[in-house]
């Protein structure tokens, strides 16, 4: 069964709750078009509410699942179907206006009246109020827990710093950028806004629903990932408990060796091996239906094994020059300078026995 309901950012986030995006989606990955657009529309909606508090802004919708409670005794857990960017960006947004009251000196109120209310759990030993999936934890929790290395160079960390520095902009003094956007406001109003200006839809799916299902449709209605995510979505699903284990141990290394569009490759190369007529356009199609022959958690962990060997087969094929054996990196360089992916195929087979799979993925992955 299906509920939702018109809700707001300070009723999502108040009281004992814990968001959880599933290992199987994306990282943060908005940019600062996405963090721009985000900002103008809640700088804008601030304007109008001086004038008319009931004044809001329509962000779109947040799609959760319930889950049993395997944490501190009170503490409700959802998991992220969709929306996880705009969640994250906003409570980074929050956290940055946290950080702004207490750095120029306006609010030492705000660790209470914000941090505590908005991004941590305090009576739940500390529990962030959302749990990124594992690529972006560190540097998330390095932001809401004010430790040293806040504001990395990774896209949590980017989006931190851009979002501090148009706190620290809208409170600037007076000079030729008097006429910008947002100069009439000032940062208790931006709070405001984000916590009771932004409408949103909230569903929420019960635990008998199929989350991968949901997340499926949605994939399908314009909510664009890549073949690569929802590959990746299948596959961790079908694992269930095995899957915390199976992505820190072998998925994670695969993503921080490959990025998004070589993983799409890496999963159109593999099917290309028993259909050679596979269209990449289509490869999500293809392996899916190849996934579904596998009856058991053993089967697709070992799935995610192999795949994860290939992996560093192709990453040996797109950066030859880390390969410690000086003949295959000539080869493999001149193959690269050629500028063609016709020939992977068929430098995956032969580099198989002659590097072995199972060896590099010991050894890298």
């Amino acid at each position: 069964m299906v509920a939702a309901q018109e809700t707001n950012l300070r009723e999502i986030l108040e009281g004992a709750k814990q968001y959880r995006v599933p290992l199987y989606q994306r990282v943060y990955s908005w940019t600062g078009k996405q963090i721009d657009q985000l900002w103008d529309d809640i700088v804008e909606t601030a304007e109008s509410r001086m004038s008319d508090s009931r004044v809001t802004h329509f962000i779109g919708s947040l799609v959760l699942a319930a889950t049993p409670d395997f944490g501190p005794v009170g503490l409700m857990k959802y998991l992220v179907v969709d929306g996880q960017q705009r969640l994250t960006t906003l409570t980074l947004l929050l956290a940055a206006i946290r950080d702004h009251l207490l750095d120029t000196r306006q609010d030492p109120s705000a660790v209470e009246r914000i941090g505590y209310q908005y991004l941590i759990n305090q009576w739940q030993e500390g529990q962030p109020k959302l749990l990124p999936t594992r690529a972006d934890r560190d540097s998330y929790l390095a932001v809401i827990n004010r430790s040293p290395g806040a504001g990395g160079e990774d896209g949590i960390g980017a989006a931190y710093r851009r979002l501090r520095g148009k706190l620290a902009e809208i409170e600037a003094p007076d000079d030729d950028a008097s006429d910008d956007v947002g100069a009439s406001v000032c940062v208790k109003d931006i709070e405001t806004t984000v916590l009771n200006g932004l409408a949103l839809v909230s569903v929420t799916a019960s635990g008998n629903d199929n989350v991968y299902r949901i997340f499926e449709s949605l994939n399908n209605t314009g909510l664009k990932l890549t073949q690569a995510d929802l590959l990746k979505n299948y596959l961790f699903m079908r694992l269930g408990d095995r899957s915390r284990a199976v992505y820190e141990a072998v998925w994670l290394p695969l993503e921080r060796h490959l990025s998004p569009d070589q993983l799409e490759l890496l999963f159109w190369l593999d099917l290309v091996r028993t259909d050679e007529k596979a269209r990449q356009s289509e490869t999500y199609e293809g392996q899916q239906r190849r996934l579904e022959r596998l009856t058991s958690v053993d089967q697709v962990e070992a799935e995610v094994r192999r795949i994860a060997g290939l992996g560093a087969l192709l990453e040996t094929i797109l950066k030859p020059e880390r390969d410690p054996d000086p003949e295959l990196r000539r080869r493999l360089k001149r193959m690269r300078d050629w500028g063609t992916r016709t020939a992977y195929p068929i430098i995956l087979e032969l580099l198989r026995p002659s590097c072995g799979e199972d060896a590099r993925d010991a050894g890298r992955y």
